[in-house]
């Protein structure tokens, strides 16, 4: 959830909206918070939104995994009044998944191995899904990544095999 508190004031059919998000629980103009898990919700592995209706149109709170969080209303980002593009993960971060499967296959399976892989293939996807950057940045990125991540499952495993 938010870590921090969120305002975002903007307007709709000339009415002014001040929505606050703080911790777990949203506000729309002052009124009692509302805990977000009472608010209908899309999760998929990067981000999980919460939906509200203001005005007869769609607002929603976008909770991204590794990144800010996000008003938008009406298909517009809130705090940039731009359209809201939702996170989408590019079709070559699947060779770096594959590079984690074969991972968890030869280094740290069973439990251990799955959480530290899901962890890794998020924050990669994270990585990826950033377009400000360039294509070539982001693949190096997760390059980087998955050798860190081999290293240390390495090395993590060898003393392991050295405490057996």
């Amino acid at each position: 959830m938010a870590a921090k508190e969120t305002i975002w004031n903007f307007e709709a059919q000339g009415i002014p909206y001040r929505i606050e998000l703080k911790k777990n629980k949203v506000s729309v103009n002052g009124a009692e918070p509302m805990k977000l898990n009472k608010l209908a919700r899309k999760s998929n592995l990067l981000e999980t939104n919460y939906s509200m209706m203001i005005e007869g149109k769609e607002a929603t709170i976008h909770i991204r995994q590794f990144g800010k969080t996000i008003l938008s209303y009406d298909g517009r980002d809130c705090a940039t009044g731009e359209e809201y593009i939702p996170v989408k993960v590019p079709g070559w971060v699947w060779f770096f998944v594959v590079l984690h499967a074969i991972d968890f296959l030869f280094l740290i399976g069973g439990a251990l191995g799955g959480v530290i892989q899901v962890l890794i293939i998020v924050a990669m996807a994270s990585v990826a899904s950033k377009t400000q950057k360039p294509t070539a940045i982001r693949v190096l990125a997760c390059a980087g990544i998955w050798l860190l991540s081999t290293i240390v499952q390495f090395v993590l495993a060898m003393g392991i095999y050295l405490l057996i």
